[in-house]
């Protein structure tokens, strides 16, 4: 199953960078966001799947395109997944890109994921709260 997670959370990557709806389908109907380690509007908050599908479009909105999400590293960590990911966006007025490596775990029940936590450029909190310490 847990091979199962890490293709799930490939193609969630996918469909955010494409603003798709079909990720609705993929995840849990008490999905968690917690973005409480990010520097500008750090937030943790359980969201339905229509309410994350909005998040990704406001990223969008608030960036002036929907910024990429490419995932480089997706490790299986059994019922959580540790993503290395780039993320690449322009700001809308500044026109300044942005081009940095991060870490998500993304935890997992039932097939479905539950959690979505952001760990930003700090890669040994994320492979110890994916279980995975080096």
């Amino acid at each position: 199953m847990s091979q199962e997670n890490v293709e799930i959370v490939r193609r969630l990557y996918q469909l955010m960078s494409r603003g798709d709806d079909a990720l609705l389908e993929l995840i849990a109907p008490d999905f968690e966001v917690d973005f409480s380690r990010r520097f500008i509007d750090p937030f943790v908050e359980r969201v339905d799947p229509d309410a994350f599908a909005l998040f990704v479009k406001e990223a969008g909105e608030a960036w002036g395109e929907l910024p990429r999400w490419e995932p480089e590293e997706l490790i299986d960590g059994g019922d959580k997944v540790l993503a290395f990911i780039r993320f690449q966006a322009k700001g809308r007025t500044s026109g300044v890109e942005v081009d940095v490596h991060v870490a998500n775990v993304w935890t997992f029940r039932d097939g479905k994921p539950v959690e979505l936590k952001y760990f930003g450029e700090d890669r040994d909190a994320a492979l110890e709260a994916a279980g995975l310490s080096e």
